[in-house]
């Protein structure tokens, strides 16, 4: 039996021995492609070898030596070459290493700087809004303020007003009042209890304005104020200084400062 006979023979013993393996082991698919994939492997380099053994049985020993001393160089230069390639490939991965050192370090600066400047930016944000903030805060407390005051005033103008048109409706009839005390006959034993009654109401009503703001202009002996008095006569009196109030005919009033009625007076020239 020839050596590509023997060598057939087993290729075809292995695949006979795969074959029986892979029905054997029907659950196992992978595994039985694998085995027939080296099976068909084992084949192709069986018959290479055969071929290669041919063409040596044809080569002289010379060129069997030659052929052996060209395989050797080129095995050697295919080492060469990769010991080369794998040179510039060790080189160039160290090289893109570094780049990706380099540039990962850019980056983690890049993104500090990034987080510090948008810090920066969000804290400028925030203080500029809490300062609007606080000047529109600041404007609402001004403009509420106002609005007080001016409610305040309005209250207090619309209180006066409305008393001031009490008091001019009370005036009148406070001043029969002070007449009858001034012209009552205070001797008279008759008319005692009528002049204490009336001094009394009149108390009470004076005290009652008075209380509310109402000033009473009694200006006697005092210098004569034309804001709040009205002059009806001017004597010479050398007892009285000039320009000085000598007698009130009728008493003013004012509310608050404002004159509601002037003093009706007689006023000194002097000498």
């Amino acid at each position: 039996m020839s050596e590509q006979e023997k060598q057939t023979g087993t290729a075809e013993e292995q695949v006979n021995e795969s074959a029986e393996t892979s029905t054997q082991n029907s659950e196992n698919q992978e595994e039985v492609k694998a085995q027939a994939a080296e099976a068909e492997s084992a084949e192709e380099a069986a018959e290479e070898e055969i071929d290669i053994l041919e063409v040596a049985a044809n080569l002289t020993p010379e060129q069997l030596r030659t052929e052996l001393y060209s395989a050797r160089l080129s095995i050697k230069q295919l080492k060469d070459e990769k010991n080369h390639l794998q040179k510039e490939f060790d080189r160039k991965l160290g090289a893109l290493q570094q780049e990706k050192s380099t540039v990962m370090a850019q980056y983690d600066e890049y993104k500090k700087n990034a987080t510090a400047e948008y810090e920066d930016k969000q804290k400028k944000i925030i203080e500029v809004t809490q300062k609007k903030l606080a000047e529109e805060v600041a404007a609402k407390e001004e403009e509420v303020k106002r609005i007080l005051t001016r409610s305040e005033n309005e209250i207090s103008k619309a209180k006066s007003f409305a008393l001031e048109g009490f008091v001019k409706d009370l005036i009148p009839s406070i001043e029969p009042l002070e007449k009858a005390l001034f012209y009552s006959d205070r001797n008279n034993e008759q008319q005692k209890d009528l002049i204490a009654g009336l001094e009394m109401t009149m108390e009470l009503i004076l005290k009652a304005i008075k209380k509310n703001g109402v000033e009473v202009i009694d200006p006697l002996n005092e210098l004569f104020d034309p804001n709040y008095q009205q002059a009806i006569q001017h004597i010479p009196n050398p007892a009285v200084p000039a320009n000085h109030v000598m007698g009130v005919i009728q008493k003013g009033y004012a509310l608050n400062g404002r004159l509601l009625k002037p003093a009706l007076v007689v006023v000194s020239s002097g000498m």
